[in-house]
């Protein structure tokens, strides 16, 4: 009987185990998790923090145990320390040490804290995993936090900040960009969030960085490249993530700056070894490059088709397409494709206390959107970018009326339209 193997087990892993079963492996799956609990959704975690959803929503599969009998899966709760691709081999923190036929890696992404001063104080904070989320609730229901900085102008930076606004927390948000979001908004986009968040009295430290946390008796100093501090109850870093490779060794796998390279069936450089979710690059759409782009629903189909391919069924991952999608503090913010690729920048009008929209153009083809006030059009603006990338036509009637009715640029429904900036 084949023995097949995942190494981690969240988004990725679940769908990779359940495409096995749905594509008639019958062998033994042996999944190994180092966090002997049902795969979590990291997406949710500031909403568990702040109250929002209960603690077992952020577990969308069920718990473990339904997750082993309905799967009929062998779960070892046991951190992997190395694994050999090439023999297929892997060992773990308890000394046991085991071969399988074929492998699936999904170990994720953790949350990136560079060393420095202060960076294991019990006032510093991270936010990725559910530990982390049980973590600060636990530390702000004391109710004794007065004051915070959060450090990463990110998407789950601006979550944390929106929860400490909440509970009338004075907040800072730092980080050593220019502006908030900087891999995905355009300047001006950036610069009306900052105006609204300075309105609701969010502090911002933008354009510079962290060089060190100093300990206090009851809280903690953040310390800034220019010189500057700022003395607060606790500090969240929201810096970003790297992927969780430390049991490769160098080589032994082609890798790229941000995970296991992967091509279209989620197969690695070595035969018989799969990879999935947020430890992986694979094809960004728009450019050809390799990029890693953690978002839940990637990892879902990435693991659905590695499941598939190791069962013997074909699929394919046709790549990534760059976009974030968050509500915070009243506000909607979507990006949609590369900020990085060139292009004619197009402001189109704004609506007066409701759409903004603006977008880079290239080859008469969108590049990058972005939208703020009007999450009923991503779907739609998506659904445009794929199709142009594709070469296909994009001029629905239908679409194009529910544009209009949102209020959206006559200039941009031409454009997507009829290319008019050819």
């Amino acid at each position: 009987m084949e023995r097949y193997a995942i190494i981690g087990f969240g988004c990725a892993g679940c769908h990779g185990a359940r495409a096995l079963r749905e594509h008639g492996f019958t062998g033994e799956i042996h999944v190994y998790t180092d966090t002997g609990m049902a795969p979590e959704n990291p997406m949710l975690t500031t909403y568990v923090t702040g109250g929002k959803i209960p603690e077992e929503a952020a577990y969308p599969f069920g718990t473990l145990e339904e997750l082993e009998a309905t799967l009929r899966l062998s779960i070892h709760a046991q951190r992997v320390t190395r694994v050999e691709p090439r023999t297929r081999t892997v060992a773990t923190t308890q000394g046991d040490e085991a071969k399988y036929d074929k492998l699936l890696l999904c170990t994720g992404a953790h949350a990136f804290v560079p060393p420095m001063e202060g960076d294991k104080s019990p006032h510093v904070f991270t936010m990725r995993t559910m530990r982390d989320a049980r973590r600060l609730r636990d530390r702000l229901e004391r109710g004794d936090v007065r004051s915070a900085v959060v450090v990463g102008a990110s998407m789950v930076g601006i979550k944390v900040i929106e929860l400490l606004h909440q509970r009338k927390i004075a907040c800072t948000l730092s980080d050593m960009a220019p502006h908030i979001f900087p891999l995905s908004a355009f300047d001006s986009i950036s610069e009306e969030i900052e105006r609204r968040l300075e309105r609701a009295g969010v502090g911002l430290a933008f354009g510079r960085g962290i060089t060190g946390l100093q300990e206090q008796e009851d809280g903690i100093t953040v310390c800034f490249t220019d010189g500057s501090r700022q003395v607060c109850d606790l500090a969240v870093l929201c810096i970003g993530t790297r992927p969780s490779l430390d049991y490769l060794t160098p080589e032994t796998l082609e890798t790229g700056r941000g995970g296991i390279r992967v091509d279209t069936h989620m197969a690695t450089s070595v035969p018989g070894v799969y990879a999935a979710g947020d430890c992986v690059e694979s094809i960004n759409i728009q450019d050809g490059q390799f990029q890693a782009v953690g978002l839940w629903a990637n990892a879902g189909r990435q693991g659905d088709v590695a499941g598939a391919e190791m069962a013997g069924a074909s699929d394919c991952y046709e790549g990534n397409l760059v976009h974030n999608i968050t509500h915070f503090m009243g506000m909607d913010f979507i990006s949609l494709g590369d900020k990085r690729l060139p292009g004619e920048h197009i402001v189109f009008a704004h609506r007066q206390g409701g759409l903004w929209l603006e977008a880079t153009v290239g080859q008469g083809r969108l590049n990058c959107v972005n939208i703020l006030d009007c999450e009923r059009i991503s779907g739609i603006v998506k659904g445009i970018l794929i199709k142009q990338l594709r070469g296909e036509r994009c001029a629905d009637p239908l679409l194009m009326e529910k544009l209009r009715r949102q209020g959206v640029d006559e200039a941009f429904i031409k454009l997507v339209e009829g290319n008019d900036y050819d």
